[in-house]
């Protein structure tokens, strides 16, 4: 779920002001805001905050900044203080607080100027950001008036304005989402919730991540994850991770994506290059390359080798990737586990393979290495697929 809120809170909305009333961004506050997620992306969490304070004192400031100010305080603690539930469940309560005079202000605009686009956008996406806190914090119902409100003021933003494709990231999202109901559960989310489709989900996160000003980033960050862990569209989810690893280098999640995807599609040289850049940020203690990250480098130097048939080096790294283990990437733990089981499996070992299948199942938060080693131990794995996280 936490997966959703960085998506989230990425988000903000900027169009042109026009004659619309009381609420309009300006030019100077597209810039800041655009700047300030730029180096939320990077992971540079002061100067996001110096960008977005500048809206403060600037038009539609007294309903944005709030809502900014609190989307980079949830995502820094998350990314720094990812074991203490109990820090991060504050900082979210916080955020919740914090939204709620934000909200009723944006309301009573509304009531002012109800065809006012950029209010309907801003108060869509503060609203749809708050709903997937509401739900992190298992406050289900404000969860469910907070999704339904979300959809309906995105939905009216296009109805007044078609060609904002920064409305079209947040309703994708929604409806590739609820396309992934459980079939036994559709009847009953189709009564309480509008309805949404893989395809057009689809299509409105593509368009955004291409043409949208604001929404670009946070589109390109969910297609790829929906195109590799639910589509296994490799080649596709590609250019949209390159153009987040070469625009952010300090953000190691994205080089991560990059490298995995190459190796993925058979670009071997280039999947490496990649991995020797992690190597170097490691070896230099980049801010945010800190240690902890040693075993998944080792794991994806694994999977590489073990992408281009070199399986007795994918099985050095791996194991060097479970000697390194931490309680943080214990999925990576689980991983190597797997993978080398699946090594084992190709080679014809199937007694090894089963005990490293058995390992990763012992891993607390092993995710999906976990339900791969389940599906292995029960039918040997034989070849090239999805080969999950990276």
């Amino acid at each position: 779920m936490r997966r959703w809120i960085v998506g989230l809170i990425l988000l903000v909305l900027v169009r042109p002001a026009e004659s619309w009333g009381a609420f309009q961004l300006t030019p100077e506050v597209t810039q800041y805001i655009v700047s300030g997620i730029d180096h939320m992306a990077n992971l540079d969490y002061s100067e996001a905050r110096a960008a977005f304070r500048r809206i403060k004192g600037l038009a539609s400031g007294d309903l944005l900044y709030p809502y900014l100010e609190g989307i980079v305080e949830m995502d820094e603690t998350i990314q720094a203080d990812w074991e203490d539930e109990e820090k991060i469940e504050e900082v979210l309560d916080q955020f919740l607080e914090r939204m709620e005079p934000v909200v009723t202000r944006g309301e009573a605009l509304l009531e002012a100027t109800p065809d006012n686009p950029d209010l309907l956008l801003a108060l869509g996406v503060i609203q749809g950001t708050k709903a997937v806190v509401d739900r992190t914090r298992n406050n289900y119902f404000a969860a469910y008036n907070g999704i339904r409100a979300s959809h309906r003021l995105l939905t009216r933003t296009l109805e007044v304005d078609g060609d904002c494709v920064d409305a079209l990231w947040p309703l994708g999202l929604y409806d590739y989402a609820v396309s992934r109901v459980p079939a036994l559960l559709k009847p009953l989310v189709a009564l309480v919730l509008p309805a949404g489709g893989r395809d057009q989900g689809l299509e409105r996160l593509k368009r955004a991540a291409q043409e949208g000003s604001v929404s670009r980033v946070p589109a390109t960050v969910a297609l790829v994850r929906i195109l590799i862990g639910f589509e296994e569209q490799y080649a596709e989810a590609l250019p949209y991770a390159e153009r987040l690893a070469t625009r952010y280098p300090g953000n190691p999640e994205f080089l991560f994506l990059a490298a995995f995807l190459y190796s993925e599609t058979g670009n071997t040289q280039q999947a490496l290059s990649v991995a020797e850049g992690i190597r170097k940020a490691l070896d230099h203690k980049h801010p945010y390359f800190p240690l902890e990250l040693t075993p998944r480098y080792l794991q994806l130097r694994g999977k590489i080798a073990m992408d281009a048939g070199a399986h007795e080096q994918a099985l050095a790294f791996f194991r060097q990737a479970i000697e390194q283990r931490n309680s943080k990437y214990a999925w990576i733990t689980a991983w190597a586990h797997t993978r080398t089981g699946m090594i084992y499996d190709l080679d014809g070992d199937r007694e090894k393979a089963e005990q490293s299948y058995q390992r990763a199942l012992e891993v607390e938060k092993g995710g999906l290495a976990r339900e791969r080693a389940r599906q292995y131990l029960s039918e040997p794995y034989q070849g090239k697929e999805n080969q999950g996280s990276t």
